[in-house]
């Protein structure tokens, strides 16, 4: 009887396949980035910065030693996020083609044990309380080595997408108010190895030459044939991951010539996506802490709050525009441009505890923020064939990943220099890019009706000037299932089982 529940529960674990997986990896993610900057700011004020307990376990009341320790993290962030922009870069490029060939088990593992690394990293560096913050950059490292969040692009769910950020910031507030960060770390890592050992006794390989079931990743253009698993070397797998020729031909699909303007408005998208990622507000944290003097735990309930509402923003207004209203994709990236500027002007004019409603009235205005990311993947697909699908998400993947270490080199200087006098400098710059999205979609939307052929010919390879870009001018073809996969992550391949490829077959059919 014992053995066969535990068959059936063995079972029912393979079933739902990879999204036990992201789940916990959302929540611990979004939980990290609650407990990283807390445990780099500690270290910078009683380590580095040689102040005494008493000032540093209360900065809100030193107004001049809280200046000078958020200036010294504005510095650490930028130097932090070159390790984490340049080496995750690698498993944009190369880990995908490889993955094709080989699997996404490997990669999957690769990225949760670089996870159990940061997560033990910073567990012993905030134990080991005399270690200077430039430790955390070989903690860094190992979780970079892992390919960082974008190790996971591969295998992204599409159940998990809600809930899982909210629930990290949430549990991750409460734990640091009643436990501390040491206890809050621990439950991390040991959620992390969770995760490892489900991945190596339950997930099943998806395809390549260690699959029993060979099964082509959703969306993906046709694979590789893999090579025989006895066939394979270890040395084999290393030499194929650095394929250069595959990384160029991503980067030459995106920029060849095309008719009309197809062309322009594929560099316009590539172009505003990374806009989009280097407009984040990447000092959220600092500046509530000093414009309102928020502990880690208030801002944990506020990023849960805001998060909620983004979701609740994606999954149903989004859809309610585009079906019911007609949005077109180029209207829903305007939208969504204006709708984060919306969101950064309240928090621009937070300057201290009686502005606090405008950090709680900013997601409602933000609220279909993500409508201009769904944009950006929806209209990158419909410019290219479905063979150039891939290599487009690729090259804006490799791109939007470059973008924290640029965002960090335009925003350190501009908190550095605005702390001690309006830290909510940052949000204007950030209100202005999105200021520059807005125009070059406004453009794209006035080129299109002049432009050219269509994209179910292209796609079939056949009749060019057929007014491909009418999908400007239509009503945009967001689905509940797109958005989901948007936000997941800015591309990524996932390995879908059979009844799934079943369904898109049929969905292509209809």
């Amino acid at each position: 009887m014992t053995t066969w529940i535990g068959s059936a529960v063995l079972g029912a674990l393979r079933a739902v396949s990879v999204e036990p997986v992201m789940l916990v990896d959302g929540a611990c993610n979004q939980a990290m980035l609650l407990f990283i900057e807390n445990v780099q700011m500690n270290k910078i004020c009683s380590i580095n910065l040689g102040l005494p307990d008493q000032v540093c376990n209360n900065l809100s009341e030193h107004p001049e030693e809280d200046v000078l320790v958020q200036r010294e993290f504005s510095v650490f962030a930028f130097y932090n996020s070159i390790i984490m922009s340049i080496i995750p870069l690698i498993f944009v490029l190369f880990m995908g083609a490889w993955s094709d060939k080989y699997g996404r088990k490997i990669p999957l593992l690769m990225t949760l044990i670089g996870h159990v690394m940061y997560a033990g990293g910073y567990l012993l560096s905030n134990w080991q309380t005399s270690w200077p913050v430039e430790v955390i950059y070989f903690v860094t490292v190992l979780e970079a080595l892992g390919g960082g969040n974008v190790g996971l692009l591969s295998t992204h769910s599409q159940l998990s997408v809600v809930p899982r950020g909210s629930v990290g910031t949430l549990v991750g507030a409460l734990v640091i108010k009643y436990g501390g960060y040491n206890l809050a770390l621990l439950l991390v890592l040991l959620a992390y190895l969770s995760a490892v050992l489900y991945v190596v006794f339950v997930i099943k390989e998806s395809h390549g030459p260690f699959a029993k079931t060979a099964l082509q990743a959703h969306g993906s253009a046709k694979q590789e044939p893999s090579p025989d698993s006895k066939e394979v070397s270890k040395l084999r797998m290393a030499s194929d991951f650095f394929n250069w020729r595959r990384v160029v031909e991503s980067f030459k699909t995106a920029f060849r010539q095309r008719e009309g303007n197809a062309r322009k408005f594929i560099m316009a998208i590539i172009l505003s996506n990374m806009l989009r990622r280097v407009a984040r507000g990447f000092f959220m944290y600092m500046f509530v802490r000093r414009a309102l003097s928020w502990e880690a735990t208030d801002y944990g309930y506020w990023v849960t709050y805001r998060n909620l509402l983004a979701a609740i923003g994606s999954l149903f207004l989004v859809p309610i525009l585009t079906k019911m209203l007609s949005f077109t994709d180029a209207s829903l990236a305007v939208l969504g441009s204006l709708s984060i500027m919306g969101e950064y002007v309240c928090y621009s004019l937070v300057n201290g505890v009686s502005q606090a409603f405008l950090m709680w009235l900013g997601p409602p205005v933000g609220v279909i923020s993500n409508a201009s990311v769904i944009a950006f993947r929806s209209l990158s697909t419909k410019l290219v064939s479905k063979e150039e699908k891939g290599r487009i998400s690729a090259v804006m993947a490799a791109m939007n990943g470059l973008m924290p270490m640029i965002a960090y080199a335009a925003y350190s200087p501009i908190y550095y220099t605005t702390v001690d006098t309006l830290p909510a400098a940052q949000f204007f710059f950030g209100a202005s890019l999105n200021v520059l999205i807005m125009i070059i979609f406004i453009i794209m939307q006035l080129m299109s009706v002049s432009s050219s052929y269509e994209t179910k010919d292209f796609e079939a390879g056949g009749k060019k000037d057929k007014n491909l870009f009418k999908d400007f001018r239509n009503k945009s073809t967001v689905t509940l299932k797109s958005i989901a996969r948007t936000l997941s992550g800015p591309v990524g391949e996932t390995p879908s089982s059979k009844a799934r490829q079943d369904e898109k077959n049929k969905a292509q059919l209809a």
